[in-house]
């Protein structure tokens, strides 16, 4: 966080006409900006674009990729050598030929498919391919070898000042007609100002973990005109950082008006559904969009084991069914957006590597509050006396698939 760096609300940011609801939101949120300031990864002067479809975000990706002329470092969870992935590979390695810096950092559980025979053409051209916990322990190096479980789901990519982060990987699901099949309905973000070297800063701690080689820091990137505060976080348990957990846990306890979350992989600890409860007690609009149609069926079926105590409490639960959804992304009171890897399961919040930004204005939130107000339409909402009528089966499928989550 830069030296001296204050972050003050602007009233114009609070749209609300109620006008004892805008004092209780100005008096929580100083203390909630309070307590996030600390966690680091702070500037101002940033700028976002966001990205609702794979192609529009592979596109910028490519074309700042393309554009790069000192460095290229991509971070993922998945990279699939099909028709998207063969676009990355190619622009990788062509960048790296022209002498620009070039890493790839993919995870070995996530990218089964990245052969050494696949990865030759860009190892040839000079680029840099580190693979995070592999499956051969030695290959990490023998004095600190990580668990199995502990995976890197963090996606950055940071191509000179232009930085990316979000939910998508590399692959076809993630895109549209012109690099994939648009299976997922995902968010991503492109990141311009300051806050490129905090999430460059991200990858360099992803790549030491791994056991690859000491990237240089990077510059901060001049500030943008006009543009917004943000704060990138990061998650490593490893190392004992859960800033995007403290961030979370901060906002939704103090949250005054609204609470909007989309994840596609809703279980979360005991802790955030209290949180989640209380608040809607307390008068806060909690509302949870996740996955009806999910890649990973059990997770959606443990999550439905925890819908009771939620929907009792009035929190609206959402499952969408037109698309599998794969955004992971949180509003608190039309002031507070938050963009990332991070889902409110097990493994986010206590095993993998996760990254996630977040920005303080009326502007981002509310367009992920009208992204989400279109998403509703694929969806349907979980009514309580129907998930109270579930049979017996049903509900055993359910508690068992939840308590194999927790493992």
């Amino acid at each position: 966080m830069p030296e001296g760096l204050r972050l003050e609300l602007d009233p114009r940011q609070i749209v609300l006409r109620d006008l004892p609801v805008r004092q209780r939101l100005r008096a929580a949120w100083r203390v909630t900006l309070a307590r996030l300031l600390p966690l680091g990864g702070a500037s101002d002067g940033n700028d976002v674009t966001l990205f609702f479809d794979g192609d529009s975000a592979y596109d910028a990706m490519l074309g700042a990729i393309a554009a790069a002329t000192q460095r290229v470092w991509l971070e993922t969870y998945i990279f699939e050598p099909d028709r998207a992935g063969r676009a990355f590979l190619n622009a990788l390695a062509a960048a790296a030929r022209r002498g620009v810096d070039v890493l790839l950092l993919y995870d070995v559980v996530g990218s089964p498919h990245l052969s050494d025979e696949v990865l030759r053409p860009l190892k040839e051209a000079g680029a840099e391919v580190v693979a995070f916990n592999p499956l051969w322990r030695g290959r990490i190096g023998a004095r600190r070898p990580l668990p199995f479980l502990h995976r890197d789901h963090r996606k950055i990519l940071v191509a000179d000042d232009a930085g990316f982060c979000g939910g998508m990987n590399i692959a076809e699901d993630y895109a549209g007609p012109k690099h994939g099949n648009g299976r997922f309905r995902d968010t991503h973000a492109g990141l311009l100002g300051p806050c490129v070297a905090d999430l460059a800063d991200i990858l360099r701690a992803s790549v030491r973990t791994a056991g690859g080689p000491r990237l240089p820091a990077v510059p901060a990137p001049p500030p943008q005109q006009g543009g917004v505060f943000l704060q990138v976080l990061g998650s490593d348990v490893r190392r004992r950082r859960r800033h995007i957990q403290r961030a979370l846990f901060h906002t939704v306890r103090r949250a005054v008006s609204t609470c909007f979350l989309t994840t596609p992989y809703f279980v979360p600890p005991p802790r955030l559904v209290r949180a989640l409860v209380h608040a809607r007690r307390r008068g806060v609009d909690v509302r949870v969009l996740t996955a009806g149609v999910s890649d990973v069926p059990m997770v959606a079926a443990a999550a439905r084991h925890l819908y009771g105590k939620l929907l009792r409490a009035g929190v609206r639960i959402f499952e969408m069914s037109g698309k599998t959804l794969h955004a992971k992304t949180a509003t608190i009171d039309g002031l507070y957006a938050s963009v990332g890897s991070f889902n409110l399961d097990r493994w986010s919040f206590g095993r993998n590597l996760e990254v996630s930004f977040a920005a303080v204005g009326a502007g981002l939130a509310q367009s992920l509050e009208q992204r989400m107000t279109e998403d509703l339409a694929l969806s349907r909402e979980v009514q309580p006396d129907e998930h109270e009528a579930r049979g017996l089966w049903q509900r055993i499928v359910c508690f068992v698939a939840y308590q194999l989550m927790r493992l």
